[in-house]
């Protein structure tokens, strides 16, 4: 009987043992990394010497700038930035990540920035006096990518020696600073800008465009755009609109074509009298519409032939006329008074 006993025990034991439920493994836990001031510096450092590899700095005879206290816009990135902001935009926004798709750009960049005789940064300019205008891969590359943050392989150098100049022209006006920190990368402006269809049109008058445009940079000692690489810019445009009060005006300009048979005089160089006034309600040509007064071409034609060429020309400003002028009816016509 003991020994029954026994053996019943014994498989009792193991029963047991056998359907205890199975303990769950511990799950892994990650390490957490306390990020300090000294982890942040480390990898600022390690950011900056990826950065680094990019060029040779010494080669390109660049040396980092140092940051103020306080933001203050150098000229050349001033220039960088008015050559930037001139185009137009989809939703008025550009940014830095887009370029990599961007077909156009690197001749853009060239034509713009290399190749533009309207503008020049000192950089650009140490190269072209001490390589008899011509600038190498590496150079056009770095240029580029001081100015977008965005490296872009170009196929070769750039000789500055071609260059061309634009018909427009922009100008800006005045900045506010948004967010500076010496500490931090990222700096935001806002930027008070005019642009001008045409060079001669940016004196006098007003511009025709007037736009205010949040600009977002970051801080590249090695840039030649004065230690900064443009990451994004976003445009509101803020040009002044003209009303149309029903008054009699005048516009002036030079005699360009008329046309007996279409009724019509074309002026070139167009501008206003005190209330039409300004670049951003004019282009280069203004059509004068003589379907009403067919006899205003044959007064112009006069005049012209009396060595008269500039004129003065009344219309209505009423709610059919659109601004900028493009075609306006004519009224009156005589000799230009200013």
């Amino acid at each position: 009987m003991k020994k029954k006993m026994v053996a019943v025990l014994l498989l009792s034991s193991m029963v047991f043992a056998g359907c205890a439920k199975e303990e769950e493994a511990p799950a892994e836990v990650e390490p957490v990394v306390e990020t300090t001031e000294d982890t942040k510096e480390e990898a600022k450092q390690e950011e900056e010497k990826e950065e680094e590899a990019l060029f040779d700095y010494d080669a390109l005879g660049v040396s980092p700038v140092e940051y103020g206290d306080e933001f203050e816009m150098g000229e050349n990135l001033k220039a960088g930035l008015t050559n930037l902001i001139y185009p137009n935009y989809d939703d008025g926004k550009w940014d830095n990540s887009k370029l990599a798709d961007d077909d156009s750009w690197k001749d853009s960049f060239i034509s713009s920035y290399l190749q533009n005789s309207w503008f020049s940064f000192d950089y650009m300019n140490q190269v072209g006096e001490n390589s008899d205008g011509i600038m190498s891969k590496e150079q056009v590359e770095y240029a580029q990518y001081s100015l977008t943050g965005t490296y872009i392989e170009f196929d070769d150098g750039v000789d500055l020696s071609q260059a061309s100049s634009g018909f427009g022209i922009g100008e800006i006006d005045s900045y506010t600073v948004d967010k500076y920190d010496k500490e931090d990368d990222t700096v935001e402006i806002t930027v008070k800008y005019s642009k001008y269809e045409e060079i001669a049109a940016s004196e006098p008058g007003d511009p025709d465009h007037a736009f205010d445009v949040k600009v977002v940079l970051k801080k590249d000692p090695y840039s030649c755009f004065d230690g900064y690489n443009v990451v994004s810019l976003e445009k509101t445009e803020t040009t002044k609109s003209l009303e149309a009060d029903g008054k009699t005006h005048y516009v002036y300009g030079d005699i360009l074509d008329y046309d007996l048979d279409k009724n019509y005089i074309q002026l070139e160089y167009p501008f206003g009298d005190d209330y039409t006034n300004g670049n951003a309600y004019f282009d280069h040509f203004l059509t004068i519409d003589c379907s009403d007064n067919p006899g205003l071409i044959d007064e112009a034609k006069a005049l012209q032939e009396s060595g008269v060429w500039q004129i003065k020309v009344g219309f209505k400003f009423d709610s059919s006329v659109k601004v900028p002028f493009e075609t306006i009816k004519g009224i009156s016509v005589e000799e230009a008074d200013r």
